[in-house]
């Protein structure tokens, strides 16, 4: 490993012991860009990693793409992805990476919040795998805020992955006023928020996904 690459492999894993999980995105964009992480200027293609060098890739590999997800850039995380080498992407570590990814994509927000809940994650992940629930969870609120005028309490539970309890709490602990028949009244937050911008057609679909959510559980 050259020197700035071993440079960097220890600050991407002291940031992530440190949960200083703001400075992860950085650390691992200039960490894929150092030898011999990168392959823009090599000659031949690189050899096969041993299977402990995979596993590590994988590691680091899954510190990425979560750090990504943080942000929502879903875009950065399918491109991460897609230059991922196979080797890499069979290893666990990277593959519980890549369901979560798949889940946000496509709006499957239940299997979303299931998979970073069980993993399995790396001990040194599951830190950061909790700060990416927290985050996505403020950001559907606020998605639903702007949405809705009326939400119940059941919606929210399913969409959020969280028990009824819990589900309240959050609705009341962002000024939301809930009745006796648990239906939510979203207060929606300032535009200075830093939260992710939703254009008509994804609240159409988040709309649709609510009413999905809100079909008896018979359904198919």
């Amino acid at each position: 490993m050259g020197e700035e690459a071993a440079g960097a492999v220890p600050e991407v894993l002291t940031l992530l012991a440190a949960s200083r999980f703001s400075e992860l995105r950085a650390a691992c964009e200039d960490l894929e860009l150092s030898p011999p992480f990168s392959t823009e200027a090599a000659d031949a293609p690189a050899p096969a990693p041993s299977p402990e060098q995979a596993e590590h890739s994988a590691l680091l590999c899954a510190v990425h793409l979560l750090a990504y997800l943080l942000d929502g850039d879903l875009d950065l995380a399918r491109f991460l992805w897609k230059r991922t080498p196979a080797a890499v992407q069979s290893q666990a570590q990277a593959a519980t990476a890549h369901r979560v990814l798949v889940a946000y994509w496509s709006r499957q927000y239940q299997e979303l919040f299931a998979h970073l809940a069980a993993g399995p994650w790396d001990p040194r992940l599951q830190g950061l795998a909790a700060e990416v629930t927290s985050r996505v969870r403020v950001e559907l609120l606020a998605r639903i805020a702007k949405a809705y005028k009326v939400v119940s309490v059941a919606a929210v539970s399913a969409m959020l992955g969280l028990d009824l309890v819990a589900a309240k709490a959050a609705c009341e602990e962002r000024g939301w006023v809930v009745d006796a028949d648990g239906n939510a009244t979203p207060v929606a937050l300032t535009s200075s928020e830093d939260l992710m911008q939703m254009g008509e057609e994804q609240l159409q679909q988040l709309a649709e996904y609510m009413a999905h959510l809100e079909q008896p559980a018979s359904r198919i």
